[in-house]
């Protein structure tokens, strides 16, 4: 088998640590981390918390040092045999991390604009956006419900345009 990208579940807060030891090995370790706000401050959060992609040939000699590194859990794939994933894959990933964290996601909608909820327990009711929530496709909207404006989140695929009103005359 030659090297390819495994994908590895491993023990949270056991990242930094982890990383040392595989490359230790040899391994090229892979976490994509995009950069998000909270409370007005920037920070790097993991893309996929708990896995890592690793650069690894799981039939070399050092495989079992690898697999059983200190904080590593297992890798994905069916039974003992891990499954690769395309360096494709791997890229694209990496080009679209790059992207967000240099502000080149495209906002489909803009803080005020008026909005309709498509589909979910929700559906039909015009809200107002708020903001994009980063690195959970969410976002949060004001709803009118029962006299009073609620913050909501959701996904963001659910929301739609809402024409503009007109005014009659």
């Amino acid at each position: 088998m030659a090297i390819s990208w495994y994908v590895a579940a491993i023990q949270r807060g056991k990242e930094s640590a982890l990383k040392v030891g595989l490359a230790l090995h040899g391994v090229e370790v892979y976490s994509p981390d995009i950069i998000v706000v909270k409370r007005g401050r920037k920070l790097r959060e993991p893309l996929f918390p708990s896995y890592l992609f690793c650069l690894l040939d799981p039939n070399s000699d050092k495989w079992p040092r690898i697999r059983w590194a200190k904080g590593l859990r297992y890798f994905l794939g069916a039974g003992s045999q891990p499954l690769p994933v395309s360096h494709v894959l791997v890229d694209e990933i990496r080009a679209r991390v790059e992207g967000w964290n240099h502000g080149g996601w495209e906002a489909a909608f803009l803080p005020g604009q008026r909005v309709r909820i498509g589909s979910g327990a929700l559906a039909g009711l015009d809200a107002v956006f708020t903001r994009y929530l980063p690195g959970r496709q969410r976002c949060e909207v004001l709803v009118s419900l029962v006299g009073r404006n609620h913050a909501i989140q959701l996904p963001s695929m659910v929301l739609e345009s809402s024409p503009p009103t007109s005014l009659l005359v």
